[in-house]
């Protein structure tokens, strides 16, 4: 990122660059203090240019004074020198080489037993490590930082290092950790009134109620982060929170409020040359995108994204974005692209170690492979990312992955193992007060029971689905649910309850004009008349049925729907569609 300069800081750069020039002249240029001089001017120069954002010009005079304090035994000033040239590779996001100059820098801090140094040192590793997702070794070095902070009794650092052990802790999923660290940071901040950093841990508290589904504390915290940036006109700063904000309304399904934030979020990062963290933002962009079914906008939000993550080399990124194509793909029906896109977001995964991420993208391989009507394939994907579920207390992703190994076992007619799996995902869903989840898992247990010849049992399952569907509403859902019942009450020779039921779920399903749902229902009722021997309406209702399966393309109940036609008493003829 190429921030713009401010008039005071191209004035120093240019006085930087008339005093190099001036200890360039020969007279004077072999004598010791020239040059002493000369390294102290590149080093300032370096500094200058790291201050403005611009690392490959800043390594450009530190190399040269690096070369010269090499010469010199002065200790101290090799060692600030070696710390900017750390600062130069961080910058460029080269976080191994910033290391091996943080690394040097804390050598020689240690046998100058320079506190300060160490603590600098400790930390910058602690956050290279971080980035590099190393969270083990960043935690070593941060609890090393904050043991010399506690030591020499400086208060006011050891926020800093509690926030990054906080951002440690988040990475590795424990959130209440995380919100323990980032509250001791809180409090260190409020004790020295250091109100623009409270912004920062602000953010990050909002991050873990968002994380833990705490969402009105999610926003309080977010809005009083960006209160606070607005209040210090810290204007890129605030285009990480408006982004998260942005992220926390999307999961609240606020899509048109989430793109305003995004878009708010984007303008500033584009004002400030901040390339990196745009792909942030348009990867996101494309998920609301394809949420509202703008499927040409959303890939090219991800490709833009994808781009900047190549151009910068960051693989861990590039995963998710290929995570994202997976799913943009699945959504279209393009199954084996979607494939190829979650084995790629898999391979980078598994490269870097994340154990979490990988059940993630197991779980949608799992879909896909279902989708495909590989079972077994299926299978295997959601077993593996259940395992991971559980090993890091997922339980809500573990509802979801229990779920879908029901409706594979379902699928496979293994009705108990199915029972087993959707019991699980139940009492996962109950636990979380996740409603809509257990309408959709009651649901498929009454489908269970009844291919189980388990009626009673069945009805009493879709009895509690249609419940909730009226609780909230979703009169869409409640189709499906009335059908069914429709269904079980013809198995039980309930006739009129069946009628009912079925001409509920047809009303529904004409009101949302789902043909083909429609098609399913009439061809039900045509069933029950035949039943009742009303072979007048019979016809009707299955006749109806056919030209919308033609209409569909759909074969095998097209098929299925005149065959019962040709069976009913009476001169009848089957329109063709």
């Amino acid at each position: 990122m190429n921030r713009l300069e401010s008039p005071e800081e191209q004035e120093q750069i240019d006085f930087l660059h008339r005093l190099l020039m001036e200890s360039n002249s020969t007279e004077h240029q072999t004598t010791g203090e020239n040059l002493r001089n000369r390294s102290d001017i590149l080093y300032q120069l370096g500094v200058a240019y790291l201050r403005n954002e611009e690392p490959l010009k800043a390594r450009e005079y530190l190399e040269e004074a690096e070369k010269i304090a090499d010469e010199f035994q002065d200790s101290s000033f090799h060692a600030e020198v070696l710390y900017a040239l750390g600062d130069s590779y961080y910058q460029q996001r080269q976080f191994n080489a910033a290391i091996a100059y943080y690394q040097k820098y804390l050598t020689i801090s240690q046998q100058l037993q320079n506190h300060r140094g160490e603590i600098a040192a400790l930390f910058e590793l602690g956050n290279a490590y971080l980035y590099l997702r190393q969270f083990t070794q960043a935690a070593t070095f941060y609890q090393q930082c904050l043991e010399i902070e506690q030591q020499i009794g400086d208060r006011y650092s050891s926020a800093s290092t509690y926030h990054q052990l906080g951002r440690v802790a988040q990475n590795l999923r424990e959130f209440e950790e995380a919100r323990r660290y980032y509250q001791q940071a809180l409090a260190i901040k409020i004790e020295f009134d250091a109100r623009h950093s409270l912004a920062s841990t602000y953010h990050q508290l909002g991050y873990v109620a968002q994380d833990l589904q705490e969402f009105e504390e999610a926003r309080r915290n977010y809005q009083q982060a960006l209160a606070l940036k607005i209040e210090f006109g810290d204007r890129f700063s605030s285009a990480s929170t408006y982004h998260h904000l942005g992220m926390l309304v999307y999961e609240l399904r606020e899509f048109e409020e989430a793109r305003r934030y995004y878009q708010q979020a984007l303008a500033i990062k584009i004002e400030f040359g901040d390339r990196y963290s745009q792909a942030t933002t348009c990867q996101s962009l494309g998920m609301l995108a394809y949420e509202l079914g703008e499927f040409e906008e959303a890939r090219c939000y991800y490709q833009q994204a994808l781009a900047i993550y190549i151009e910068f080399s960051d693989r861990y990124e590039q995963a998710r974005i290929h995570e994202n194509l997976g799913i943009f793909a699945q959504g279209l029906g393009e199954f084996e692209e979607a494939r190829r896109n979650y084995q790629q977001a898999l391979a980078i995964y598994i490269e870097y170690g994340d154990r979490y991420e990988q059940a993630r993208v197991h779980h949608n391989l799992g879909t896909v492979a279902q989708r495909l009507r590989e079972f077994e394939e299926a299978r295997c994907n959601y077993q593996q990312a259940l395992v991971i579920y559980i090993e890091y207390g997922d339980r809500n992703s573990q509802a979801s992955t229990y779920y879908n190994l029901g409706r594979v076992a379902q699928e496979l007619r293994e009705f108990e193992e199915a029972r087993r799996n959707y019991k699980q995902a139940l009492a996962i869903n109950i636990e979380f007060g996740d409603r809509n989840s257990q309408a959709l898992t009651y649901q498929e247990l009454g489908r269970v029971a009844q291919e189980l010849q388990e009626f009673e049992e069945a009805r009493r399952y879709y009895q509690q689905a249609l419940a909730i569907d009226i609780e909230f509403s979703d009169r869409y859902s409640s189709a499906s649910t009335y059908h069914h019942l429709g269904m079980v009450a013809q198995e039980l020779q309930e006739f009129e309850e069946s009628r009912r039921n079925y001409q509920q779920a047809l009303a529904i399903n004409i009101e949302f004009s789902d043909r083909y749902s429609q098609a399913i229902t009439y061809h039900a009722l045509g069933m029950l008349a035949e039943a009742e021997e009303n072979y007048p309406e019979a016809r009707v209702y299955l006749q109806t049925a056919l030209e919308i399966y033609v209409e569909y393309k759909e074969e095998y109940w097209g098929a299925m729907a005149r065959k019962v036609l040709e069976r009913l008493p009476g001169d009848g003829v089957i329109r063709q569609a």
